[in-house]
C-alpha cells in the first residue's frame, strides 16, 4: 500500500509533539501517579496537540512501563477489537481502576478512592505472613528477593516504613544467621542489614574452610593458585625479574677477565681479595709547589723539642720552651751564646 508523504509527515510531527510534552509513565502500581491521573494527563495532551483518534491508543500504550506494559501485551491488546480511546480508557480502568461500589441500577454507585490502595496493603500482608528464607538458600539471593518482593509494596504511609522493613528482613533469615545480626533502629538502614547479614555468611564459610585444613592438616603453603607444590610465575607484570645467581670465581681469575675482556659482569664475586690492596699515588701537576712543601718546616709547639739548625759544629742544643719563651739550656757545653728567642703566643 502506497503511503502519502505528507500523511507521514504529519504523523511525524505529531509524535514529536506527544513527546515534547513529557506525557506521564504508568507502571501498574500507582505508588508514582494514579491510573485516573493518569488517564487525564493523556487526555490533556491529546486535545492541547490535537492528536488524532486513530493515533491516541498507540502513543498512549508507549506510555506504559513495567507491569502495566507486560500486562498490555499479554491481554489487553487482545481486549480490544476497535482501537479507540474510549474503548482503552474502559479496559484500562477496569484493570487498575477502583472498584465500583453498588449496583449499575443504584443511585448510589460510586467509586472508592481508597480501593486501590487497601488492595496494595492487602498484597503486602500477604507476603509479610509467609516471609522466611527457603531451606539451603543464599543471604545473597536472600536479600535480592527481599529488595524485589518487599520494598515495593512496603506502604509508606505507615508509621517508620523503614523500620518495619528491618524487623521482616531480620525475622526471615534463620536463627543461626539472626543471632549474629544487629536489632533493627531508626538510625539503621535496610543496606546496613543486609550488609551484616551477607558478612554472617561469609564468617562461616571461611570458619568451615579453617575447620577443613585444620582437621585434614592441609599446609598453608598447599593451599595456593597454582596448586599444591606448584611453582608459579609472577602474578602481576610489574613484578621484579629475578636476579642472575653469583657465580664465585678466583680473584686471579676475576683480574685477567678484567684486562682482557674489559670490566667484569655483575655477576662475578671475588672470592679472595688481595690481603694488601696496592696503593694508588697521583701525581702532582705543580713540581714547584712540592718543592716549597719540602722547605717548609713544621711550626712548633707547646712542650716540643726543638734543634738549632745554626749550629753546625757542636752537638744540637736543646731548647726548651717554657711559658711562650725560647731558653738555651744552660748545661749544653758549646760555644754559642746563649739566645733567647722570644715567641708572641
Amino acid at each position: 500500500m502506497d503511503m502519502d508523504p505528507a500523511r507521514i509527515n504529519a504523523d511525524c510531527a505529531t509524535v514529536a509533539a506527544f513527546y515534547g510534552s513529557r506525557p506521564l509513565l504508568y507502571d501498574g502500581t500507582g505508588r508514582s501517579v494514579t491510573v485516573s491521573a493518569w488517564l487525564y494527563d493523556m487526555e490533556m495532551i491529546f486535545y492541547t496537540c490535537h492528536i488524532e483518534d486513530r493515533l491516541q491508543v498507540s502513543l498512549a500504550s508507549r506510555c506504559l512501563i513495567a507491569d502495566a506494559r507486560l500486562w498490555w501485551m499479554t491481554y489487553g491488546e487482545q481486549q480490544m477489537p476497535s482501537r479507540t480511546w474510549a474503548h482503552f480508557r474502559a479496559v484500562v480502568l477496569a484493570r487498575y481502576g477502583p472498584i465500583p461500589m453498588g449496583g449499575p441500577d443504584d443511585d448510589g454507585q460510586y467509586r472508592d478512592p481508597e480501593i486501590y490502595r487497601d488492595m496494595h496493603y492487602r498484597r503486602y500482608q500477604s507476603f509479610v505472613a509467609d516471609w522466611h528464607a527457603y531451606p539451603q538458600e543464599s543471604t545473597g539471593h536472600y536479600c535480592c528477593r527481599f529488595q524485589e518482593v518487599i520494598l515495593p509494596y512496603t506502604p509508606q504511609d505507615m508509621p517508620h516504613p523503614q523500620l518495619q522493613a528491618l524487623v521482616i528482613l531480620r525475622n526471615g533469615v534463620p536463627p543461626r544467621i539472626r543471632r549474629f545480626v544487629k536489632e533493627p533502629t531508626i538510625e539503621r538502614t535496610v543496606g546496613d542489614m543486609m550488609d551484616d547479614i551477607l558478612q554472617v555468611e561469609v564468617t562461616a564459610h571461611m570458619a568451615q574452610a579453617d575447620a577443613f585444613m585444620n582437621e585434614h592438616q592441609v599446609p598453608i603453603d598447599d593451599v595456593g593458585i597454582g596448586g599444591p607444590q606448584h611453582e608459579v610465575g609472577p602474578m602481576f607484570p610489574e613484578d621484579p625479574i629475578p636476579a642472575m645467581p653469583v657465580q664465585e670465581i678466583p680473584a686471579q681469575e676475576a683480574e685477567d677477565q678484567m684486562d682482557a675482556e674489559g670490566p667484569a659482569d655483575d655477576s662475578i664475586a671475588l672470592v679472595d681479595p688481595p690481603e694488601d690492596p696496592p696503593v694508588i699515588i697521583i701525581p702532582s701537576d705543580d713540581e714547584d709547589d712540592e718543592d716549597e712543601e719540602d722547605d717548609m718546616e713544621p711550626e712548633a709547639e707547646q712542650g716540643d723539642w726543638v734543634e738549632d739548625i745554626d749550629d753546625a759544629e757542636g752537638d744540637p742544643e736543646e731548647i726548651l720552651f717554657h711559658d711562650g719563651d725560647w731558653d738555651v739550656d744552660s748545661d749544653a757545653e758549646s760555644d754559642v751564646s746563649m739566645i733567647t728567642l722570644e715567641v708572641i703566643i
